[in-house]
């Protein structure tokens, strides 16, 4: 037991997480930001789907809130921490970075031939769906 904490806590001093659960992801949702490279398609299909399923901004806690200047949620808009697993609530149209997205592989999403297809762009996830950066 000794040496797997030494493992996970010289991992994290070195930037490495590891969140899965045999190898596969755990649906903890420890990856999932505010910020995503996206394509306009995507963007389109996750516009119809929360249209579709009268999907509402899930908001979270942390930063403090009463910050001064207030902070700015950056966690999903999408992540439902309220649930013990299966927390994105758009995850049938889930953008592509997040299918692709291995917690435990040093560079999350790498060599993944379909993020190389098209054009890709930031996406602040909170404006674009719900036109709200500072809720």
């Amino acid at each position: 037991m000794i040496g797997t904490f030494e493992d996970v806590m010289h991992n994290m001093e070195h930037g490495v997480y590891n969140f899965t659960k045999d190898g596969k992801c755990s649906k903890c949702g420890e990856c999932c930001t505010n910020l995503l490279p996206m394509s306009e398609d995507e963007v389109r299909t996750i516009r119809r789907y929360i249209k579709k399923h009268n999907i509402k901004e899930q908001k979270h806690s942390y930063p403090a809130p009463l910050a001064n200047p207030p902070a700015m949620d950056l966690t999903c808009p999408f992540l439902d921490e309220s649930k013990e697993s299966d927390k994105c609530v758009i995850y049938p149209v889930r953008p592509e970075i997040c299918r692709s997205f291995i917690c435990s592989d040093q560079n999350g999403a790498r060599n993944n031939p379909k993020l190389m297809k098209g054009e890709r762009f930031a996406v602040d996830v909170r404006e674009t769906f719900f036109g709200c950066n500072k809720c």
